[in-house]
């Protein structure tokens, strides 16, 4: 019955509820639409972030002795990705050539790949044995593709004799050009040590190449590649090899001025949030309190009726969350029709065609959530002074 009451007595003074509608959406829609643009436009440059393995990419700068136990260690930290050993830089360059076609020489870097390599296109099996993956520079210079062979071919200086040998390559995947610009062969490890072991002097059975007899004893590697798992990772990747004495390169400066950013922006949002917030929540709370005031008489007749204190402090709870869900409803209109006309006027020059205000279905629920707290928590000083109401004041007037 209260809740009939409280729904006919704001249809009576439509027009009232409606002007307190419309100063809560006045308040609602702005912070709608300056979160939207906050997290659209974090979300979108994360996203870019994201999309790039290179920015989860920590280049080791330098060359020394790194045993296979100690990067066995390493890539089993929970922030590591991916980590391959590479060899010495001056041994990780192949000369590629085209099948029948010797003067079509291009020099190609030589990059050591595997299971989860953020380069190769995820849920595919990485090259193995004499499969290769190759960038698209190399492919468009090569006039080759994805299923196609290549020749490579490594070179030795022996004495004032210059040496030389081949291995067919079948190339297993090309890379997104986004990926990796130079021209650039992505290979198994073994062919990478078979390549450095050539130009060192020693044979290669495996591949019938010949020279002093095979590299003996444990091997070590010049350097790694090593990915992070996420973006957030890559700051304490970097500090944990900071500390083993590791000479890096990152985009951790990058990464971390996006969440600076994010977190200025929240704590901005914050603040306009509380203070607009404060000032409808004292304002509603004005206004039920004189509207209780106005309607004593009419409050006392219905305790006169048998409505119990109980009942009264519902009834200004109810309006007010009657106001608040159309104020919500006008909000989110005001929301939608301003948070289009930003992402047409600016998404597309700005962030890659991302949108540049975006919010998700969960902080529509959230702004409404909020917002019939936020409402309850007005009306409560109003419902407390209309249970305050005496049967007796409501006498005198019947």
């Amino acid at each position: 019955m209260i809740l009939r009451l409280a729904l006919a007595d704001v249809l009576h003074e439509r027009k009232m509820a409606i002007c307190y509608a419309v100063a809560m959406a006045a308040v609602l829609a702005p912070l709608m639409v300056l979160y939207g643009l906050k997290h659209g436009v974090v979300t979108a440059l994360t996203e870019e972030l994201r999309q790039d393995p290179r920015n989860r990419e920590v280049l080791v700068l330098g060359n020394r002795a790194y045993e296979p136990d100690w990067l066995d260690a390493l890539a089993a930290r929970p922030e590591v990705g991916f980590l391959a050993p590479r060899t010495r830089s001056i041994a990780a360059t192949i000369d590629v050539e085209a099948p029948g076609d010797r003067f079509t020489t291009e020099r190609a870097e030589l990059i050591p790949t595997g299971i989860g390599d953020p380069l190769l296109d995820p849920g595919r099996t990485p090259p193995t044995g004499s499969e290769v993956a190759i960038s698209r520079a190399l492919a468009e210079a090569m006039g080759v593709g994805e299923g196609g062979r290549l020749i490579g071919r490594a070179i030795r200086q022996v004495g004032s004799a210059r040496q030389s040998v081949t291995v067919d390559l079948q190339v297993a995947q090309v890379l997104d050009p986004a990926s990796y610009q130079r021209k650039a062969v992505l290979a198994p490890i073994p062919l990478l040590t078979a390549v450095e072991d050539y130009r060192d002097g020693y044979a290669v059975p495996a591949l019938g190449w010949a020279g002093e007899p095979p590299r003996q004893g444990p091997r070590s590697f010049a350097s790694f590649r090593i990915y992070a798992t996420t973006l957030e990772d890559v700051g304490p990747l970097v500090d944990h090899l900071t500390r083993l004495g590791v000479d890096v390169r990152s985009q951790a400066a990058e990464i971390e001025t996006v969440r600076l950013l994010d977190r200025n922006l929240t704590q901005i949002f914050a603040i306009i949030a509380a203070l607009g917030g404060l000032g409808y929540l004292l304002s509603l709370g004005a206004n039920l309190w004189s509207n209780v005031e106005r309607k004593h008489k009419e409050l006392s007749i219905m305790r006169l009726l048998g409505v119990s204190a109980a009942g009264l402090v519902r009834f200004p709870i109810y309006q007010a969350v009657l106001i608040a869900g159309v104020g919500c409803l006008m909000a989110f209109a005001v929301y939608f029709m301003a948070g289009t006309t930003i992402n047409l006027l600016f998404a597309a020059p700005v962030i890659s065609g991302q949108r540049v205000c975006q919010l998700l279905p969960w902080h529509f629920a959230v702004a409404a959530a909020a917002t019939a707290a936020a409402a309850v928590l007005a009306s409560a000083v109003a419902g407390w002074q209309a249970s305050r109401v005496e049967p007796a004041e409501g006498m005198r007037d019947v």
